[in-house]
């Protein structure tokens, strides 16, 4: 009787847990892609020169390198192998490609979207450089 009631209670408890557990994980993620937007920020005044902020849905990664060189500086995985366990088409960046200028500006607004169908976050980043998570 009570290995009934006890499988019952974790039955109904199991839902949401998982629900809180993946909001967190896409809040994570969009808090670190707001980061990302500051590092490149910081990158490009400190070496007094643009970088190139690459996303890439497919492999689940933010790429900021230097644009004259190419020289990748940074690389941060969102994919299932990360401590965000994005899984399926849970990372997306309209466009794909910005260059951060050095003033903190950027040439396009870009918006990265975090997060399933369920729940999702957005970070936009205009081309003023004001960054803002939106739900």
């Amino acid at each position: 009787m009570v290995l009934i009631v006890v499988a019952t209670v974790v039955g109904a408890l199991t839902p949401s847990v998982v629900r809180q557990l993946t909001h967190a994980r896409v809040n994570r993620a969009a808090n670190v892609v707001a980061a990302d937007f500051y590092l490149a920020q910081s990158l490009a005044g400190r070496q007094h020169a643009p970088v190139t902020m690459v996303f890439s849905p497919g492999a689940k990664t933010t790429t900021i390198s230097d644009a004259a060189s190419g020289t990748t500086l940074y690389t941060r995985r969102f994919g299932i192998e990360s401590e965000f366990k994005l899984s399926g088409g849970e990372f997306a960046a309209s466009p794909a490609t910005v260059q951060v200028l050095p003033n903190g500006m950027s040439n396009v607004s870009v918006t990265v979207t975090v997060g399933g169908a369920s729940y999702q976050k957005q970070v936009r980043m205009s081309r003023a450089g004001q960054i803002r998570i939106i739900s």
